[in-house]
């Protein structure tokens, strides 16, 4: 594992009261770095104790995201959910794209007094994605086509990887395959968000989700101007003031 660290990537921690927040970022190639105004935000309107914690491959290098195993996720966040439980007494987990697939398969195993998912895909629609099996055995890498732009956009906020390694999108359909599952076994409270512009993800995959869950309580939201990043989504303040209703609630 390279000890390299991308400035800026994470992880962020904000200690508030005894409401423990665990918000998951995606798997696409960003970092922490994409959640840290939406936690900073929440963190200041209820107070909460929040981390987002940077999952091991992310923020150093391509290659250590390459050789990282999904179990190497899974042991950490475990560790993190341990962590913040001997703070707070109340835990909430949630993440975003990726981070919200494994926040589900976490859901199912653990009594969560709440869960959140921001683009939690079903499905993957970009038409790419279903040709890596055929070309992973030729490329190892794939340069992400709007890391420029996305630097521009957000004035230099986001960061992440310049190119990803293929084997990522077998992994998150081994993650997808295992969340679908163990979807029944999720009783939590649960609140999803989903853009109704995302290009990235299946349309349905909210509905799916809500439909597939025995969470008592639950809601559906659609993010009317989002695509799938969720950096300077346009639809910020919405999911802010959800987030939190949603916590003030359970």
């Amino acid at each position: 594992m390279s000890r390299t660290m991308l400035p800026g990537a994470g992880p962020f921690y904000f200690d508030g009261n005894n409401i423990g927040i665990l918000f998951l970022h995606g798997g696409g190639g960003g970092t922490c770095a994409d959640l840290k105004s939406l936690a900073e935000d929440l963190h200041k309107k209820g107070g909460y104790t929040i981390k987002i914690p940077l999952l091991p491959g992310y923020g150093t290098t391509p290659e250590d995201l390459r050789s990282t195993p999904i179990n190497a996720w899974k042991d950490f966040i475990e560790r993190e959910i341990e962590i913040l439980k001997q703070k707070c007494n109340k835990i909430i987990v949630g993440g975003h794209s990726m981070g919200g697939i494994l926040t589900l398969i976490f859901a199912s195993k653990h009594n969560f007094d709440g869960i959140f998912t921001i683009s939690a895909p079903s499905g993957i629609k970009i038409f790419g994605i279903k040709l890596v099996p055929l070309i992973k055995p030729f490329l190892k890498f794939y340069k992400l086509p709007d890391v420029d732009k996305m630097r521009e956009e957000t004035g230099g906020k986001w960061v992440g990887y310049d190119r990803i390694p293929l084997n990522i999108v077998s992994k998150i359909n081994k993650l997808m395959k295992e969340m679908k599952s163990v979807l029944s076994k999720i009783t939590s409270p649960a609140i999803l968000f989903q853009g109704r512009l995302d290009s990235y993800i299946k349309d349905d995959s909210m509905d799916f989700i809500y439909e597939k869950v025995n969470s008592k309580k639950k809601k559906r939201i659609w993010l009317e101007n989002n695509d799938h990043p969720i950096l300077d989504s346009p639809d910020h303040n919405q999911i802010v003031s959800e987030l939190n209703k949603f916590i003030s609630e359970i």
